[in-house]
């Protein structure tokens, strides 16, 4: 891999981990391939269930295709609020609709695919009679913790290369949608989205965290 797309010193870990906040307005400068498949390869460094590295990592920069993605999620809430009665949750629903659609202005979109993995421990239940409300008991959801720790290595790669990201779940009411815009295998699932880009100012203020006092205590 080029190393050309480097011209600053390496960041320091926590220095990267601690200035990482989500950005959701760029620029129209189009990052570079070389930093893309950095931070999709630090999404292939994360750990996952028993090894399974069950993901793909899509990065779309067609715009063509952004607004197909766009138009999915903006029928499938129209579908949604045309099932609610309430006022006031058709606003919420209409405030997540809004802000599931700005991907569609960012340079380059990954999405997230979790690939169908069989759990060998509820596999092993399932096959001794265990029920599926019992199995439910049992399921830690493994696979999906495995998405996460990917993302957000490539969140905090993008910020180690000075890039911005958003870690996006709204658009996924249309996860269906996006599997055959996609080509997405049969069994397989597009669970979140992250767009990247150069943030679009530098007066971005970062939410402020609890502190460690309140999430943190030993025993």
């Amino acid at each position: 891999m080029s190393d050309k797309f480097f011209d600053t010193p390496k960041r320091e870990f926590f220095d990267v981990l601690n200035t990482r906040k989500t950005i959701r307005k760029y620029t129209n400068k189009i990052p570079p391939i070389e930093a893309i498949k950095i931070i999709a390869d630090a999404g292939r460094q994360a750990p996952s269930a028993t090894n399974t590295q069950n993901w793909e990592f899509i990065a779309i920069y067609d715009d063509k295709m952004k607004s197909k993605m766009a138009q999915c999620v903006e029928n499938k809430y129209d579908e949604l609020q045309a099932r609610v009665e309430n006022e006031i949750d058709k606003a919420k629903l209409n405030g997540y609709k809004y802000y599931s659609m700005f991907f569609t202005k960012a340079p380059v979109v990954f999405a997230i695919v979790e690939q169908k993995r069989v759990s060998t421990m509820l596999t092993i239940l399932e096959n001794n009679g265990m029920t599926k409300e019992e199995l439910n008991c049992y399921d830690n959801r493994s696979s999906i913790l495995s998405m996460g720790a990917a993302i957000e290595n490539m969140s905090l790669a993008a910020n180690a290369l000075g890039l911005a990201t958003c870690w996006m779940c709204a658009p996924l009411v249309a996860y269906k949608e996006f599997s055959e815009l996609l080509n997405i295998g049969k069994g397989n699932k597009v669970i979140s989205l992250l767009t990247v880009g150069y943030p679009d100012g530098d007066n971005f203020s970062r939410p402020p965290k609890k502190s460690l006092e309140e999430v943190f205590r030993i025993i």
